[in-house]
């Protein structure tokens, strides 16, 4: 057997294992702490299987016979059709209430005064949401929901649409194999369980991440592109959701310096700084940014009040808090942001400093995967809605590395 299919059987099982750790293992309590090793573990594996396969052909839309084309149009309409399906019920059975979780309504009421024009009072209290509600969600996050604000449609169908291109998105830059079967089958099993499983996760019932997935994976897109223009936008992008891609930023500009793409290492920095100015800064003031600059210093106290409140949250899902609460939370926090800066950063000098022995081409994305493990598996309060994002980005590139060479 060929190295390259031995190592993208190996992928495929690795990404087999961490699905199953983030679904159906989960209604294993009692193995919760095997399996937050496990995810981690996997997690790390798949990024170093990116190191020792061929370079990512560049994704461009592909139809090249009838069959595939219908392949492709049945399998987004089933997607479609079933995603849609499941989240109209799940409308219809838990109406949108700041009581059973506060995300939603507030960004509902974030845009409702930004499409008012009232953009200087977007993140002040909100007194109808806990007597005042402090939003604390960056503009990536929010500002996707307003046209079904505008539009006066649940926000839930923002997720849904977000969920059906996460899904379909990477089949279609792809040619279709028997390679891609298994992980189809992965990739439906993940989705039923987004979709059936609501209650233990609240994915589409109570969050918002289906934006923040979409940004993960469009940015493991640019990176498979090589397109520099895509990557700084789609960087761009999840900076202005989460902090998540905080360590990868410095990482991915260092690999661009080792590889003398000075101009490239420019416009990366750049096109940050313009969306933070021209999306945040300059419609909403400096007064919402130290606002939100603060938050991290409340994270600590906000774990041991989750854990007071909802102790099942680390005990029995995934992440490393389970190893440290109640006691030792700020040592997990320090340990979240040393880590998350100090190991993309080191991975990419001990990649570059061996180059000769691995494929420098994948480093970025292999990076990007070890960034998000790192981060999601240290986090202060390990909601298993925010761990999505990392087995999608896996997803999104493991259909890239099976396709075969045109």
């Amino acid at each position: 057997m060929p190295k390259r299919d031995f190592l993208r059987r190996w992928l495929v099982a690795v990404f087999a294992v961490e699905t199953l750790c983030i679904t159906y293992a989960l209604k294993f309590p009692g193995l919760a702490t095997v399996n937050s090793v496990l995810y981690f573990c996997c997690g790390i594996t798949v990024a170093i299987l990116f190191l020792f396969l061929p370079q990512i052909q560049r994704p461009a839309f592909d139809f090249p016979n009838r069959s595939r084309t219908y392949l492709k149009a049945f399998l987004i309409i089933a997607t479609g059709i079933l995603i849609f399906y499941f989240v109209y019920s799940i409308i219809q059975d838990s109406p949108i209430d700041y009581r059973n979780a506060d995300m939603l309504p507030v960004i509902r009421k974030m845009n409702e005064r930004f499409l008012d024009g009232k953009w200087a009072q977007v993140y002040d209290s909100i007194p109808e949401i806990w007597n005042g509600s402090k939003p604390v969600y960056l503009p990536g996050i929010w500002l996707p929901f307003a046209p079904a604000v505008a539009l006066h449609m649940d926000l839930r169908w923002v997720t849904a649409t977000s969920l059906l291109v996460v899904c379909t998105l990477p089949f279609l830059l792809v040619r279709l194999t028997q390679k891609s079967t298994l992980v189809l089958l992965i990739a439906a099993a993940l989705l039923w369980w987004l979709l059936s499983e609501n209650d233990t996760h609240g994915f589409i019932s109570f969050s918002e991440e289906g934006v923040v997935v979409l940004y993960y994976c469009l940015l493991a897109i640019a990176l498979a592109t090589g397109n520099i223009y895509y990557i700084s936008i789609a960087a761009s992008l999840c900076m202005l959701s989460r902090y998540a891609l905080i360590g990868w930023m410095p990482a991915f500009f260092t690999f661009l310096l080792l590889n003398r793409k000075y101009k490239q290492a420019l416009l990366f920095s750049l096109t940050p700084l313009f969306f933070f100015l021209f999306f945040f800064i300059v419609p909403f003031g400096w007064k919402a940014f130290l606002h939100l600059m603060q938050l991290p210093s409340y994270y600590i106290d906000f774990s041991k009040r989750v854990w007071k409140d909802s102790p099942e949250t680390f005990s029995d899902y995934i992440g490393f808090a389970k190893f440290f609460v109640p006691g030792k939370m700020r040592l997990l926090h320090t340990l979240l942001i040393g880590l998350s800066f100090i190991i993309p950063t080191g991975f990419i000098l001990f990649c570059n400093y061996y180059k000769s022995k691995i494929n420098l081409s994948n480093i970025a994305l292999a990076a990007l995967k070890i960034s998000m493990v790192v981060f999601y598996n240290f986090i202060d309060v390990p909601y298993l809605y925010l761990f999505y994002s990392s087995t999608f980005v896996s997803f999104t590139a493991v259909v890239f590395f099976l396709q075969d060479e045109y």
